[in-house]
């Protein structure tokens, strides 16, 4: 495990990593407060790519690498939607939405408590204070 020094390289390899082997590639990020460094980590089980910072302006370069590797792992060439499927279910949802006329606001649901400014715990029971009230 060498670390990469170059940015350029780094990101082209990790990119061409990805894309040789998607579902067995790994990408982990590292971040020591105390030191200031930021660690990224990309691995296949066969090789591993590292790159390590402690620069405040490659943190742009790696917003955009990560970025980009997002966007390689939501298009995949198996689960590409159709263009006009999605267009046309949504059209029809928006004009039945519309069909609703002044009424179309997001009515109140039924059941619904009625939202204070102090919050309750998951069971939704607040306990009693003893004392001033809040």
């Amino acid at each position: 495990m060498v670390y990469i020094q170059i940015w350029d390289q780094y990101q082209r390899a990790v990119e061409d990593l990805y894309l040789s082997a998607p579902i067995r590639t790994r990408y982990v990020v590292k971040y020591r407060h105390c030191d200031g460094k930021l660690v990224l980590k990309v691995t296949d089980n066969i090789s591993c790519l590292k790159y390590r910072t402690d620069k405040l302006q490659d943190l742009k370069k790696f917003e955009r690498l990560n970025s980009s590797l997002m966007e390689k792992m939501q298009h995949r060439k198996e689960a590409k939607p159709v263009e006009g499927g999605d267009a046309a279910g949504g059209g029809a949802a928006e004009s039945a939405g519309a069909a609703g006329g002044a009424g179309s606001s997001t009515p109140k649901q039924p059941g619904t408590p009625k939202q204070s400014g102090k919050s309750t715990p998951a069971g939704g029971v607040g306990k009693k204070r003893k004392g001033k009230n809040r």
